[in-house]
């Protein structure tokens, strides 16, 4: 770890200590971070972008890995739990027998092993994974971390996309906003790229009502399309003239906050991205007919119609239900019959039909598709049956947009407690995903934003 102005930051492996000493001699004699940053990053934007989207599975609540992605079955009986290893479609790699669908389809994804940070704390862990960093992070009841919340990984590619001509908006969130305990998870807004990058949120979809079209999105009255369309020639003339007299941030994000109503407003192929009837039967019935199987249609349907980047949460409190929430991963007792009769056989159904699904319709090639969650479980198994927080060591799932297929990166130690090998920070991560989109990370710099990590060269 190195501290730039009093706050923690990440410091990666590919930057010596006497690398971080010279960066600092920069900036006493007035290079200061940003030169420093572009001769590590430099060249980035001139690689040809290897993806146009990301649709990001946002596994809320911490999933246990020792029943996913890394299982150890000559661990002690504590530790290894009572689900064995599979084969998979790819040699010498395999997963939980919990997950036999994603077996089968392994040679389309790469499991990252060694994913690794330092905060047990469910809102801790969620900010550092989805902004790269710890700061303004805030434990449930706790102070917060020093320094200003990073915008959230999504708003960082709607910020970069901001010149894209769309309907619809560039990041989208399809589930509820993520609490633990009550509290907000910090870290899923756009913070200092501003409010016009926030996620676009779909309440995702419901067994009483499908999927709805948010109310704010449905014309009033008798307005048409064409009154909206006058409507908006008018306040564009309006605002050529009140631009003159005013020079502000707020007005430029409510110019942003009305470009979407409107596109939204007056697109029908925009929310025809909604209408789930559209699918037939077998489709859906593939993906499974749980709320988060139909989410994962809702999303494909997004990723086809143009948007860049699609979330979909997988619950909205990282509790389960026995705990107060509404269904995360945080499987603190009765872990494995609950692993073994619920949570994984919705997500293989769902993840397996998703991965499928994008492979067959031409969307994998040019998509980013990442499962992961704030953090994993714990080696030891507990006394009431469960396992408990765990980022020291767990794993993640990352294909298409330019991932290798196919790739194991990382090990953890035989416990699955440590990385063994190339510890991997969330950080890295968004560089890969930035990288990947052929977006350039030192346009960030303009409102402050800096990536402290390096591509997942193993990946690329």
């Amino acid at each position: 770890m190195f501290h730039l102005g009093g706050s923690s930051t990440h410091a990666c492996q590919t930057h010596s200590r006497r690398e971080m000493l010279q960066f600092g001699a920069c900036s006493a004699i007035g290079l200061g971070l940003p030169h420093w940053a572009a001769t590590q990053v430099a060249g980035e934007s001139r690689l040809r972008p290897k993806a146009k989207s990301v649709l990001l599975v946002w596994m809320w609540g911490g999933p246990s890995h020792h029943e996913m992605w890394d299982p150890k079955p000559n661990a002690p009986a504590p530790i290894r739990g009572p689900f064995r290893p599979i084969a998979t479609s790819v040699p010498d790699t395999r997963i939980s027998e919990l997950l036999p669908m994603t077996a089968r389809c392994a040679d389309r994804f790469s499991i990252v092993r060694s994913m690794a940070h330092d905060q047990t704390d469910h809102n801790v862990g969620g900010t550092i994974t989805l902004t790269g960093n710890i700061a303004g992070a805030q434990a449930s009841g706790g102070l917060p971390f020093p320094g200003r919340v990073r915008p959230s990984v999504g708003s960082l590619v709607s910020y970069l996309t901001r010149d894209r001509v769309a309907d619809w908006p560039a990041y989208t969130v399809i589930g509820p906003s993520c609490v633990v305990s009550g509290a907000p998870l910090r870290g899923q807004q756009a913070e200092s790229l501003g409010a016009a990058h926030d996620p676009f949120r779909l309440e995702g979809f419901s067994f009483d009502h499908g999927v709805r079209i948010p109310a704010s999105l449905e014309t009033v009255g008798d307005v048409g399309t064409s009154r909206l369309s006058d409507r908006r020639r008018l306040l564009s003339r309006l605002d050529a003239e009140q631009r003159r007299l005013e020079e502000s941030g707020a007005v430029d994000q409510y110019s942003g906050f009305r470009q979407r109503a409107f596109g939204l407003l007056t697109s029908s192929r925009a929310k025809a991205s909604l209408q789930l009837d559209a699918e037939p039967d077998a489709v859906r019935d593939r993906y499974g007919r749980t709320v988060f199987g139909q989410n994962c249609v809702v999303a494909r349907r997004l990723i086809e119609s143009g948007v860049p980047f699609v979330q979909v949460n997988w619950s909205g409190d990282a509790e389960d239900e026995q705990q107060g929430g509404d269904g995360g991963w945080d499987l603190h007792y009765r872990l494995f019959e609950r692993m073994q009769d619920r949570y994984c056989p919705i997500f293989d159904r769902a993840f397996s039909a998703l991965i499928e699904d994008m492979h067959e319709r031409g969307l994998l090639e040019s998509t980013i598709v990442l499962a992961m969650g704030e953090f994993g479980r714990s080696p030891k198994i507990s006394e009431i049956g469960g396992r408990e927080h765990w980022p020291f060591g767990y794993s993640i799932v990352a294909t298409g947009g330019g991932i290798e297929p196919g790739r194991v990166v990382g090990a953890t130690s035989g416990d699955g407690g440590y990385p063994a090998t190339r510890p991997i920070h969330p950080v890295d991560v968004h560089c890969t995903v930035l990288e990947n989109l052929g977006l350039d990370r030192l346009r960030l710099f303009e409102k402050e934003v800096l990536l402290l990590g390096s591509p997942i060269a193993e990946l690329g």
